[in-house]
């Protein structure tokens, strides 16, 4: 945290709780720039409650910004740093399983997003809003929105591998295999010609990550049945997924360790479910809690009763 405090970021927080300046110049929009780019810095999967209140904070002072005049280029920068940092508040919010509220502040990210010269963001702004739509029982719409995303022909093709992934895990969810297998095969015909350096700044913390294209291939992968190509995927992942990722590489673990015991692991498939639930003891998460249930469905399916109860009777009431 202290790396990424510097005068931009003093600035922004000198002026929460006060009237946002009557010109709007690049200083202001370096501010909000910096909140976003501290508050993706830190992994929140253990509460991170203070991060979330001190960007909501910023946002809200940054929203502020864009009623005071500046020039055309400012505002259009400006409008991308308040998406990012409305999109990262949302996606906080859809992690705590506050899915309406959550698909608000990602659909106003999406509207600052739409007017600001990043398109890239908008792109990552629509996926995270479709994902919430799909969680809320609406997954083609979810595919919907994905296409529009795809439609834009200047997104990298890191966030176009990053897209059809999670497209192809809506499919998945909608039943439709064989559009999900598309999407695949789309999303890694992108990754083949990734230019990471292509990437916004922003992005070296979620899309070009490292591990990142793995495990969302691997947890599409694993939603359409394609176990033995899921399994290479997500232990991909979890070798490469740094550490500000737990929420992430507890969601490849849970399902690596269903894999194993599909495929008769037993003993290193026990290991991993019981890594998985003890890993996630102080995890805030609704994503994680439902994946364990996943996990513990999955076990119980595989004939292991005893180990489902065990797992179970490691969780916290629902």
């Amino acid at each position: 945290m202290g790396v990424a405090t510097g005068e931009p970021l003093t600035r922004l927080l000198d002026g929460l709780g006060t009237e946002p300046p009557s010109h709007v110049g690049l200083p202001e929009v370096q501010a909000v720039e910096a909140a976003a780019d501290l508050y993706m810095r830190m992994d929140l999967a253990r509460g991170g409650n203070a991060a979330i209140a001190m960007a909501r904070g910023s946002l809200e002072w940054a929203v502020k910004l864009q009623d005071r005049p500046m020039t055309e280029a400012t505002r259009e920068r400006l409008c991308s740093a308040v998406a990012l940092l409305a999109d990262r508040v949302g996606w906080a919010t859809y992690d705590q399983g506050k899915m309406e509220r959550a698909a608000r502040l990602l659909t106003f990210a999406l509207d600052s997003a739409a007017r600001g010269g990043d398109r890239d963001l908008r792109a990552h702004t629509m996926l995270d809003l479709s994902v919430a739509f799909a969680d809320m029982g609406r997954p083609r719409d979810g595919v919907e929105i994905l296409r529009l995303a795809l439609g834009d022909e200047r997104i990298s093709s890191a966030e176009r591998a990053n897209v059809h992934a999670v497209a192809a895990r809506h499919c998945a969810a909608a039943g439709d295999r064989p559009g999900g297998l598309r999407h695949i095969g789309l999303a890694e015909e992108a990754l083949a010609r990734a230019e990471p350096a292509v990437a916004p700044d922003w992005a070296r913390h979620i899309t070009v990550s490292p591990g990142h294209h793995d495990s969302a291939l691997g947890l599409a992968l694993f939603q359409l049945g394609e176990d033995s190509r899921a399994r290479v995927r997500l232990a991909t992942a979890l070798e490469r997924l740094g550490e500000n990722r737990t929420r992430t590489g507890l969601r490849c673990l849970t399902r690596l360790a269903v894999l194993r015991l599909r495929e008769g692991e037993r003993d290193t498939g026990t290991e991993q479910a019981r890594r998985a639930v003890a890993l996630a003891a102080d995890v805030r998460s609704a994503r994680v809690t439902k994946d364990l249930r996943m996990m513990i469905d999955g076990v119980r399916q595989c004939g292991l009763a005893d180990l489902a109860g065990e797992l179970a009777g490691s969780l916290p009431p629902a």
